[in-house]
């Protein structure tokens, strides 16, 4: 009986979610038909029936993109663009019924937020349907993060391009790549480089300000994790080589492969622990060493290398003995 009773209980308070969700909705479209049709009448100057029209356009059309986002959710799927629309429709209907509210104690700001509550209502219901109907729930972003609107986007937008990423990985990336961008701005102020030379007085209030930012950056990071550290050092180190990787000489492999191979790693991490590519890597090399073997022949480190990097993967020549132990090659020659 528990587990029909829960789902009779979860059908109930669904329906009387939805049930006050539409009644609500419905009398803020009241209040808003009633400053966007003045609006329209009064402000643009629209006779006879054309002023409802613009209430219509706005809170039809953010009807519309809301049903998608409900549709979207029950799927699964990414719901960013719709989402940005919704909030963009309601944004200009809550300034339209405020401008045009009458001048009363706290008329405009009833007016204005009457949307805007009807469309945070609606982002509640629809992440409790998204939570209930996602196969991963692990993309599910922290209710704080609405503290951080530009943070949030940006995980957002990670999560969008990367349908394999969980929202804890694609927020860590977020907050890395945030603390890179204000070291390096901070490293710029303190050590500017073709910039002209300015009054003492502002070029401190530039440098507090860019290490009040830093200091905030790497504290939301977590730079005390020497991992975290680590990316995000290394993040800084490719910003501070850019012009020097623009200006490595392509026609041979070597220059790239020394400079990645310089790139900082964890403190205590294996090279083989850094990453997708280095387990592709092993991969490739365990084939090559396993065809090698059926063919009753031996491979050195150097070999291992050139078929390696003939099948086009990079691995810097101070690497090959790991490579070597990491894919068993090591131990056939013993």
């Amino acid at each position: 009986m528990t587990g029909p009773t829960t789902q009779a209980r979860e059908v109930v308070a669904s329906t009387a979610q939805y049930a006050l969700l539409g009644g609500f909705a419905s009398v803020a479209a009241g209040i808003s038909a009633q400053g966007l049709t003045g609006f329209a009448r009064d402000n643009m100057g629209l006779p006879g029936p054309w002023p409802y029209l613009l209430f219509f356009a706005l809170d039809g059309a953010a009807g519309v993109c809301a049903v998608l986002l409900m549709r979207r959710a029950a799927r699964a799927e990414s719901s960013l663009a719709p989402r940005l629309a919704v909030w963009g429709l309601v944004a200009a209907s809550a300034a339209f019924n405020w401008s045009h509210a009458p001048h009363r104690t706290a008329a405009p700001e009833a007016f204005g937020l009457m949307p805007v509550i009807a469309a945070i209502l609606f982002e509640f219901t629809l992440n409790e349907l998204r939570q209930r109907t996602a196969d991963r729930p692990d993309r599910s972003l922290a209710g704080l993060l609405w503290l951080h609107p530009a943070e949030r986007l940006r995980v957002q937008l990670r999560l969008a391009a990367d349908a394999q990423l969980s929202a804890q990985t694609a927020t860590r990336r977020v907050r890395v790549d945030q603390a890179a961008r204000r070291l390096y701005q901070l490293r710029q102020a303190l050590h500017p480089v073709d910039q002209p030379p300015g009054p003492a007085a502002t070029a401190a209030r530039r440098i507090r300000k860019a290490e009040r930012r830093a200091h905030a950056a790497l504290t939301r990071a977590g730079f005390a994790d020497p991992t975290i550290a680590a990316e995000i050092l290394r993040q800084v180190q490719i910003l501070t080589l850019t012009q020097q990787l623009a200006r490595l000489d392509y026609t041979t492999a070597e220059p790239a492969h020394a400079a990645i191979a310089n790139l900082i790693t964890a403190p205590g991490a294996a090279p083989g622990e850094d990453g997708g590519h280095d387990q592709q890597l092993v991969a490739a090399a365990i084939r090559i060493i396993a065809e090698s073997a059926h063919d009753g022949g031996k491979l050195s480190q150097a070999a291992l290398a050139e078929k390696l990097r003939g099948q086009g993967y990079s691995i810097a020549n101070d690497r090959l003995r790991w490579l070597s132990a990491a894919s068993g090659l090591n131990s056939r020659h013993a």
